[in-house]
């Protein structure tokens, strides 16, 4: 986590798991195939303008970011000012803690997002 991943792939990788994101869910998100998505994650692809601008979007960063690794990642959408804050320190966080820790943490954050995500299903059913 102490250097900017430098390729596409790297910052794409390095997005979805920043945001607990599942290859799955992006891949439907963006409108790709989960073989579309492995050849951008696996084989180091480049994808075409129009797919770049949906993952940015779908990441709620810019495709420059992704694609050219231009520094400020910059939401795209203006309400996520608290939102940025609130990443900024759980990043300091996660900078601080073990390879251990990291992944305890990933794991307690992972089970947090699927619980909240059950109970909000439940609530709109």
């Amino acid at each position: 986590m102490e250097n900017a991943p430098q390729s596409f792939r790297e910052r794409l990788i390095d997005e979805l798991n920043y945001q607990g994101i599942s290859n799955r869910d992006f891949a439907q998100k963006v409108g790709i195939s989960a073989n579309t998505l492995s050849m951008y994650l696996y084989r180091g692809s480049i994808p075409a303008a129009d797919v770049a601008v949906r993952m940015a979007q779908a990441l709620n960063t810019t495709a420059e970011y992704l694609v050219l690794g231009t520094e400020g990642r910059v939401p795209v959408h203006k309400n996520t000012v608290k939102a940025d804050w609130q990443k900024h320190e759980l990043n300091a966080i996660v900078e601080s803690l073990s390879e251990v820790q990291v992944s305890h943490f990933l794991k307690i954050a992972r089970e947090f997002k699927e619980a909240v995500s059950f109970a909000s299903d439940e609530a709109n059913d």
